[in-house]
This record gives structure tokens, C-alpha cells and sequence, in this order.
């Protein structure tokens, strides 16, 4: 079959099941924990109102059970030539408009990425010679009592059997699907885990190699949630709150809770793991087990706010880390919104005060560099890169985007935002 490139090749669906495609949570990115009350609240007044009119809108159907998950799948796949598939800035910036709100991305080279996003998007975009193909998945949603609520997935993992995407409100679920040989994706997704609690509101997920995925949410039961599993995704365990008898997660402060804006709330090295809260207080917690029992340090980033604390988290070995997010209410402010660890969480120290970026949503340490460079990312900061840890940094374009991830050798930065996606090489980042 002969392949004809089209330099001005779109995708767009022809199915769907709302009459909006715009994220819900698309401002702000996160929840801070309360005394469940609504199903499907998020927590903030400032998101409430835009979650209570969507929830007017959502597609009524028949009732048959008091949550049924809706399995019919929507795949479109379109392949271009890669030419006409980005649209290249004078940066060397590749971009690309992508429908829907996209926080979770997981590149597996720099010619290779998978992406979740709003309204149960997942897409997967797949770079041979000059041909360019992506393939957009799209699950109806679930029921509950007489409605469709349509999933939003704030984070993704990839292992190397099978990517797993998990969605923010309850009911929260974490879907799971096979790669086949040729690549894709074995569909339907399958329901791995979901949680109903009407305080549940998921952030973000981490697979940690040798079958072990963690995924971490706002506080339930007095702690934030935290499950596990040691079986590549396809069982969950709920890691208990811990008490003078038990070892598990530490009691949360008043407020605390995490920020869903780009599946960076965790890290890992080996089997230390690493969790990121914000709010009321935004604080470090460590495990050396890989998420069993943990430790809770506290950090100087601001904090005591709905809209304020540590955004996004990653570690360069076991003891070099950092942490970056700010105001979210005031993303000028350049003042206790980074901090960097040299002994593996325990303490942290303020970095770039009253210069460099503000706000950020998702911070990267470029592997290879020995932790000296940095990408940061944020809406509507723009992409801002750090020679020296952090120290300092310059900012590269005003090109907006909530996540960043690196090619796993370093060589490329993958970019999802709301609406579009984009890639670099780091060669034209000057590295």
C-alpha cells in the first residue's frame, strides 16, 4: 500500500460521548482532602462550580447496576509522514495539536511516547523512518446511578507487558492493557483496581521495575492513599495508615493532600521511593521498601494554602533530588517554590529565591547529565532549563506545556499540555 504524506494530516474523532471535550480540572490541577461529601467532588470551591456544571451535562443512560463499567472503546489510528505530522518553531520545537487536556506522558525513546489525558483519552504516537502513526483510544466512561462520568487520566505507566493509566475522582480507576507484538494495545482496557470512597482523588502513579507499581492519591482514612502492586498493575493493596502497632503511611497534616497536575508526586532509585505532598502542608515522605512503610520530612517550600506547596518531584541518584511548584495563585512568585535534597529527602534547601521561574507544574532531571540539568514546565510559564542543579536557570521558550518527561537516554524532552503536545532534541536545548 503506498503511503501519501499530507503536510497539513490531522486526526479527529468521529465518536463522541460528550458535547465538550474540555478538562473539568483543567484549573486547578489538584484537590485538598475534606469530610467526603459529593461523589465526584474535587474538593476546592474553585473547582467545584466548574465540576457541578459539568456534571449537568453528562450524557444520561439507563441505570443497570450502581457503577458498570462502560467497555465500549473508541480506537482511531492515523499514520503521516513525520514531516508533515509537526509543526517545527524556530527553536527547533516540534508541536503538535492534540484534543483534550494531556498531564500523563511516558516516552520510551525518543521516537515513542504514550499519553493519557481527559475524558478517557490515551494515545500513543510511534515514529519509523519518515512515517509517523498515532493511535487515539477512547473509553465512554463509567456509570453511576443514571450517569456517565467520563474518566480523567491524570496519570500513565508503561512496564514492558502492558500500560496502565489511572483516573483522578471517584470513583477512581486504574485500567490496564497488554502490548502486542506489534506494538499496540490489546483493547478493552481491563479494570485493574478502582475505588468508590467519595473522598478518593488519585495524583499520581510510578512503576518502580521487578513488577512493583505504586500509586499514590489524596488522604482517606486519615493518611494519603497509597496502593501497591507486585504484579506488573494486574492485583492492587491498599498500604494501611500507620499506628503505633503497624508500619505504612503517616498521619496527614490538616490540609495536605497532592496535586494532580503531572504524574510527578513520585520517585524512585532502586527501592526507595519518594512522595510529594501540597496544601495545607507539602511535605517529602520516604520508603526504603518500596512502598511498605514510610518516613515524613517537612520542606520549606510555601505551604498552609489550597493553592500553594510542592507541584512535582524527581530524583537524580539515591541522595540528589528536587522538588519545585509554588502558588498556583500566584505563578510570578518566584519565593519558596524550589528546593533541592543531597541526603536522599531528609532535608531540603531553597534554590534560585527571587530569580528564574516561577510556578511549575513538572520539573526533570536530563539522564546522563549527573543531575546538573534540569527541564521545568509550566502553564503559562513556558520551558525553562537549569545547567547547575537548579542553582540558576534559563528560560528557552514561552511555549506552554504541564508535563515533561526525557527519552530514558537523554536525548529527547517529550511535552503535553492542554490541547497540544511537542517534543525537542537536546541538541537544540544546547546540551
Amino acid at each position: 500500500m503506498k503511503l501519501i504524506c499530507f503536510s497539513n494530516f490531522r486526526v479527529t474523532s468521529v465518536h463522541k460521548v460528550h458535547p465538550t471535550r474540555k478538562d473539568p480540572f483543567d484549573h486547578p490541577p489538584w484537590s485538598i482532602a475534606q469530610p467526603p461529601a459529593k461523589r465526584f467532588g474535587p474538593k476546592l470551591p474553585q473547582v467545584n462550580a466548574i465540576a457541578n456544571a459539568m456534571s449537568k451535562r453528562l450524557l444520561k443512560s439507563r441505570s443497570i447496576s450502581t457503577m458498570l463499567w462502560v467497555t465500549m472503546a473508541f480506537v482511531f489510528i492515523g499514520t503521516s509522514c513525520s514531516s508533515g505530522f509537526w509543526q517545527t518553531d524556530e527553536l527547533g520545537m516540534q508541536h503538535r495539536q492534540l484534543e483534550g487536556s494531556w498531564r500523563a506522558l511516558t516516552p520510551t525513546t525518543g521516537a515513542e511516547a504514550w499519553l493519557a489525558g481527559s475524558d478517557g483519552l490515551w494515545a500513543h504516537i510511534q515514529e519509523k523512518g519518515n512515517t509517523t502513526t498515532l493511535e487515539i483510544m477512547h473509553d465512554a466512561g463509567v456509570t453511576v446511578g443514571d450517569t456517565v462520568v467520563p474518566l480523567h487520566y491524570r496519570s500513565l505507566v508503561v512496564t514492558g507487558d502492558a500500560v496502565l493509566g489511572m483516573s483522578i475522582a471517584s470513583p477512581a480507576h486504574i485500567q490496564r492493557a497488554n502490548i502486542t507484538e506489534d506494538g499496540g494495545l490489546e483493547l478493552p482496557r481491563v479494570l485493574a483496581w478502582t475505588e468508590a470512597d467519595s473522598a478518593v482523588f488519585m495524583d499520581a502513579m510510578l512503576h518502580l521495575g521487578q513488577q512493583c507499581i505504586i500509586a499514590m492519591g489524596d488522604p482517606t482514612d486519615g493518611c494519603l492513599h497509597v496502593v501497591r502492586s507486585e504484579d506488573d498493575g494486574r492485583t492492587w493493596t491498599r498500604v494501611a495508615c500507620a499506628d503505633s502497632i503497624r508500619p505504612g503511611v503517616p498521619a496527614a497534616r490538616s490540609g495536605e493532600a497532592a496535586f494532580a497536575a503531572s504524574n510527578g508526586n513520585l520517585a524512585a532509585v532502586g527501592d526507595t521511593v519518594w512522595m510529594l505532598s501540597g496544601g495545607g502542608a507539602s511535605r517529602v515522605y520516604r520508603s526504603t521498601d518500596r512502598g511498605i512503610s514510610w518516613q515524613v520530612f517537612d520542606t520549606p517550600l510555601q505551604q498552609g494554602g489550597t493553592m500553594t506547596g510542592g507541584f512535582s518531584m524527581d530524583f537524580a541518584d539515591a541522595q540528589h533530588g528536587i522538588i519545585w511548584g509554588g502558588n498556583w495563585a500566584a505563578k510570578d512568585d518566584q519565593t519558596q517554590r524550589g528546593a533541592v535534597t543531597q541526603d536522599g529527602g531528609q532535608t531540603w534547601a531553597l534554590i534560585s529565591e527571587n530569580a528564574g521561574p516561577g510556578y511549575a507544574s513538572s520539573v526533570r532531571y536530563r539522564p546522563g547529565s549527573q543531575g546538573r540539568q534540569l527541564a521545568l514546565v509550566g502553564s503559562p510559564g513556558g520551558l525553562d532549563l537549569s545547567d547547575d542543579g537548579g542553582q540558576s536557570w534559563r528560560h528557552v521558550s514561552d511555549s506552554a506545556f504541564y508535563a515533561a518527561r526525557f527519552s530514558p537516554d537523554g536525548q529527547t524532552l517529550w511535552l503535553a499540555g492542554n490541547g497540544k503536545i511537542g517534543r525537542i532534541s537536546s541538541d537544540n536545548l544546547g546540551w
